[in-house]
């Protein structure tokens, strides 16, 4: 099934870039092809991109990181994770990197000036880090989250000071929230839409509640409940 998920993911990646390059000429009176740098010879294969994901060399290191499945949570909003927490997301610095489109063409899509990294888009950036902070509004406590996404992972799913049990329900809302601003990043490239943050905090809130309403455990509290008490719907009482 992984398989399966991993080579639809893959053939979204090819539509980005191919949308991306569309009526780009690199050089005149040449006919551009596509080239898989893996395997130049036989070209693209599955096999060969799940071996390179698979066994990348910077292994993620044995603190919980690699952790990116959870019950509640699709497929395909895990794999983004997985890629995400490897830097294999077709960022516009991975595809300059990659060679698919020119070093000049880094500028962050929301027109912030800087660079669209990963830890950029997904933390720092103005529409990001405002959905950020319209989360830790959401549970009313301040905390200055960590600037590295590996970090910052870690430290929202494993929520020091708060019972272990409630480590289940931060990891839903962290898998939404990332999944939410990697579709309004897309949605600004190809369909030049714009969210407000409040508008994305509801895709949130909405999102998370639909995955723990789910039959797979029994989340006795409506949405009323969730959108304004999280934390009594955690079972925390603070």
């Amino acid at each position: 099934m992984w398989r399966r998920q991993l080579f639809a993911w893959e053939e979204e990646c090819l539509r980005e870039c191919s949308l991306l390059l569309h009526n780009t000429v690199l050089q005149v009176n040449v006919h551009d092809t596509w080239r898989w740098h893996l395997d130049p010879v036989h070209g693209y294969s599955m096999r060969e991109s799940y071996r390179f994901i698979s066994n990348t060399a910077d292994k993620l290191e044995r603190t919980g990181v690699e952790d990116v499945r959870h019950m509640l949570i699709p497929s395909k909003v895990s794999l983004l994770v997985l890629r995400l927490l490897r830097n294999r997301v077709p960022t516009k610095d991975n595809l300059v990197h990659r060679g698919i489109m020119p070093a000049t063409d880094m500028a962050c899509v929301a027109g912030c000036d800087l660079h669209e990294t990963v830890d950029h888009l997904f933390l720092h950036c103005t529409f990001s880090s405002a959905l950020w902070y319209q989360v830790w509004q959401w549970f009313r406590i301040f905390l200055v989250h960590a600037g590295e996404l590996r970090q910052h992972f870690l430290q929202f799913t494993k929520m020091a000071g708060l019972p272990r049990h409630s480590h289940f329900y931060f990891k839903i809302i962290w898998f939404v929230t990332v999944w939410v601003i990697w579709k309004e990043r897309n949605n600004k490239v190809f369909k030049h839409t714009v969210s407000t943050p409040y508008h994305l905090l509801e895709k949130v809130k909405l999102n998370s509640f639909l995955r723990l309403e789910s039959k797979q455990m029994p989340f006795v509290y409506e949405y009323h409940e969730w959108w304004t008490h999280p934390f009594l719907c955690m079972g925390l009482h603070l």
